[in-house]
């Protein structure tokens, strides 16, 4: 399904190219709005998506995935169903990425942190979206986990594009070295409880791998 990508926040993409709170300077941020601008226009993110309820020994019912990595399996304990998603900004962002990097690299990593952060919001707005479904009907869901996140295995990136059908949904997969083709996508799983559910920390304070992800070192 295509999935809508209204405006991407400003201090997403600084944090992809690894702010500190310091000051940034007027001209800069004029070049990352007028490249937020350009791949609102651009891109045409897809999304994947579908509900399974979580049988006992913690797999997704009627699949062969089961979440691994304690940090996931803790979030989705008070759950009885699970949402998978995966959310591509397609290959126009290759595209657009490639152009640029022929033109001005300084431009082209600027583009990059965008586009990352592009991709962050279309997952965050279905996120909210499917947050505020859920609270009408007296149900929470938890925060989204994606595979590299804490210590749920990279790999399990591939398994969440098989059980989606994601190639021929969105034209999302997952190369031999593990790199989703396009890149700038993501897979992620949300747990759905009957009862109030613990957040965690926004960013980096929430994840239990903060000490040792190389971003954060950045």
């Amino acid at each position: 399904m295509d999935a809508e990508l209204l405006q991407i926040p400003l201090r997403e993409v600084l944090h992809f190219l690894g702010w500190r709170g310091t000051p940034v300077d007027a001209p800069l941020l004029a070049q990352i709005r007028d490249l937020c601008d350009l791949a609102v226009r651009e891109v045409r993110p897809r999304m994947a998506e579908r509900r399974f309820p979580l049988a006992p020994d913690g797999s997704l019912a009627g699949t062969s995935m089961t979440p691994k990595g304690n940090d996931v399996r803790a979030m989705l304990a008070p759950c009885r169903e699970a949402v998978l998603l995966a959310a591509t900004l397609g290959a126009e962002s290759e595209r657009l990425l490639l152009r640029m990097q022929a033109k001005d690299a300084a431009q082209a990593l600027l583009l990059d942190a965008v586009l990352s952060a592009a991709i962050e919001a279309v997952l965050d707005a279905r996120e909210e979206a499917l947050r505020g479904e859920l609270a009408a009907q007296g149900r929470y869901l938890t925060d989204r986990f994606s595979p590299g996140y804490g210590d749920m295995p990279l790999a399990q990136m591939r398994e969440i594009c098989e059980v989606l059908g994601a190639q021929r949904a969105i034209g999302l997969t997952v190369s031999a070295g593990g790199v989703m083709i396009p890149r700038k996508s993501v897979t992620a799983i949300l747990g759905i409880s009957d009862v109030p559910v613990a957040r965690r920390p926004a960013g980096c304070e929430g994840c239990a791998a903060r000490e040792t992800c190389a971003l954060r070192r950045r």
